[in-house]
């Protein structure tokens, strides 16, 4: 893909250029005094605002550069070949300064957009293209305009951008079904085979003891800490002795109990037996889901300082004689194989992978029930799917009609516009929703999420928000789920946001990005991580630390910086 700049402008024959931009003008006018009928232009059309738009990169084959001339030609040949499906985005470039007042932009542009439709059947009806209509403001006069690029930018999706998006689209899909106890990894398995994508597949074999569910010791109900002094009492009045008496019991099949006393003397075991039965419910104990009988030691411990207790240790018989092992009886060994994929690329940023990623929306969420009414406000740039598939299970049990949240935007900084054609507000990329309907939500989110994957580290956050409070002017607060390393680019436009932010930071395991904690406090808002809630960050004076999550941060000279890891998980304003 080529990369747009700003570029300096390139000396030509003065004369020549005057000559060609007043034949120009002369031919436009001509033309537009017999054009009457109102230009209609694009649905999806994003108007920007820079100084020069060159390009570095004039031999991408994903690029068709259409110059136009002063009599608006369009090259036919450089699009012969063109699909439709292929076009992701198209921009027409051209210049603020104009010669004179009677110069119509708007209709001159319309004109040139209707040529190029002619020459691509379908391309007017086709709302899937992005287009962008770039005002160069950087020359203020004629000679200087007439080298600057004037014409259409064709960007067309590449081999690797589809391949990208599929895999992304898999990858979400994968992420969603964990939380939904699925987790089918057949296509994207098949995808990693192929050896086109970055992914790789990592897998391990965990092993965990778990309870057995086929096997149980007896169940002895009515014997409990607060039930054992009465029973004894109860014994020792019944039996009208004191000291220490041992019973040696068995729990048969039926749950019945059998004493195992031998001699003469069986008073004191047919009493004992008596009152039990009589106190207790016992069921018997389970070896593979079948009764069996146990062996019950009961202990009376009848002189404890007036305070008689009840002692039993409790033994199944197995069958076949064989040993019994109560760590082996009541727990089962379970191994199972545990696979994750990890993005193998070179980014400033790597993408988490799910097994690594801590449930913080969840948590937050959970933790903050008192958020009603709310913008949310979501990144759904690449390296947020984890977090994305988070926010969708989250959602898809608590989003209702009566309570909750159920204005939503996302953005994704400019569906996958040229970097530096990005203008601080006017990047683009957002979507709002207001709706109580899951499906709904999750339909904008997959949405948002294919029309651009974020380009460059930094994201439209604040345009995002000012767009969701232009929608929706009730809503008192905005929760944002951002990035944590994904600065804002548009930080300078925070102070047109009026009302709260509540910021949950997703992979600042390894500590806060201190433009958020600049932001949080500029704002009167919150941040919000995993095991955490800190509020009022305008208290915070001069040298003052805090402490988030094990890692301290100094306030000095109007921003935070971070000082060190600490041992200490918790949130200290020190004074």
């Amino acid at each position: 893909m080529a990369n747009l700049r700003f570029s300096d402008n390139k000396p030509i024959t003065m004369l020549m250029k005057h000559l060609f931009l007043t034949l120009f003008i002369f031919l436009y006018l001509s033309v537009q005094a017999q054009t009457s009928e109102a230009p209609s232009l694009p649905k999806k059309l994003v108007r920007v605002s820079t100084p020069r738009l060159s390009l570095t990169d004039e031999s991408d084959t994903n690029l068709i550069l259409l110059k136009m001339e002063f009599n608006g030609a369009i090259p036919k040949s450089k699009l012969k070949n063109v699909r439709l499906d292929r076009i992701e985005s198209i921009s027409l470039a051209y210049s603020r300064y104009r010669l004179s007042d009677m110069f119509d932009q708007l209709t001159l542009n319309a004109q040139r957009m209707d040529k190029l439709y002619a020459l691509l059947p379908g391309l007017k009806e086709n709302t899937g293209i992005q287009w962008y209509w770039v005002e160069q403001t950087g020359c203020d006069n004629a000679d200087a305009c007439t080298d600057v690029f004037h014409g259409f930018v064709i960007k067309l999706k590449s081999e690797k951008d589809i391949l990208e998006r599929e895999t992304e689209k898999m990858l979400m899909e994968y992420y969603s079904s964990i939380y939904e106890g699925g987790g089918e990894t057949k296509r994207l398995d098949s995808l990693i085979s192929t050896g086109k994508v970055s992914l790789i597949k990592v897998c391990d074999t965990l092993t965990s003891k778990v309870f057995n569910p086929h096997n149980r010791l007896a169940r002895i109900r009515g014997w409990n800490p607060d039930n054992n002094s009465r029973l004894a009492r109860l014994l020792k009045e019944e039996l009208k002795d004191s000291g220490v008496i041992q019973l040696d019991i068995m729990i048969n099949q039926k749950g019945n109990l059998v004493s195992l006393e031998n001699g003469e003397d069986f008073g004191k075991p047919s009493k004992i037996l008596k009152l039990l039965d009589d106190q207790l419910s016992i069921s018997p104990a389970l070896y593979n889901r079948k009764k069996i009988p146990s062996r019950m030691m009961v202990t009376l411990y009848l002189d404890i300082r007036n305070r008689p207790q009840v002692s039993v240790i409790q033994k199944p018989i197995l069958p076949g004689n064989e040993e019994f092992v109560l760590d082996k009886f009541l727990y089962t060994t379970r191994t199972r194989i545990v696979c994750d994929y990890k993005d193998t690329s070179p980014k400033d940023v790597v993408m988490p992978v799910f097994a690594s990623t801590p449930d913080i929306i969840f948590k937050v969420f959970d933790r903050n029930k008192q958020w009603k009414n709310c913008l949310v406000v979501t990144d759904v740039t690449g390296s947020m799917y984890p977090y994305l598939a988070q926010f969708k299970a989250w959602h898809k049990l608590h989003l209702d009609a009566n309570s909750g949240n159920h204005d939503f935007v996302f953005f994704n900084d400019g569906d996958n516009m040229a970097d530096n054609m990005k203008v601080t507000g006017q990047v683009g990329g957002v979507y709002y929703v207001n709706t109580s309907q899951y499906y709904k939500l999750s339909a904008l989110l997959n949405t948002s999420m294919q029309k651009g994957g974020g380009g460059d580290g930094p994201e439209n956050n604040i345009e995002a928000v000012l767009k969701g409070l232009e929608m929706n002017p009730e809503c008192k607060e905005v929760i944002m789920i951002a990035d944590n390393w994904a600065t804002p680019r548009d930080l300078s436009l925070l102070k047109k946001v009026r009302v709260p932010i509540r910021l949950v930071l997703c992979g600042a395991q390894s500590g806060i990005n201190t433009a958020y904690l600049d932001m949080i406090r500029s704002n009167k808002g919150s941040i919000h991580t995993m095991e955490q809630d800190l509020y009022d960050l305008t208290s915070i004076s001069e040298r003052q630390e805090i402490e988030l999550d094990g890692i301290k941060y100094r306030f000095s000279n109007g921003s935070f910086t971070m000082v060190k890891q600490t041992s200490k998980q918790a949130s200290v304003i020190r004074h």
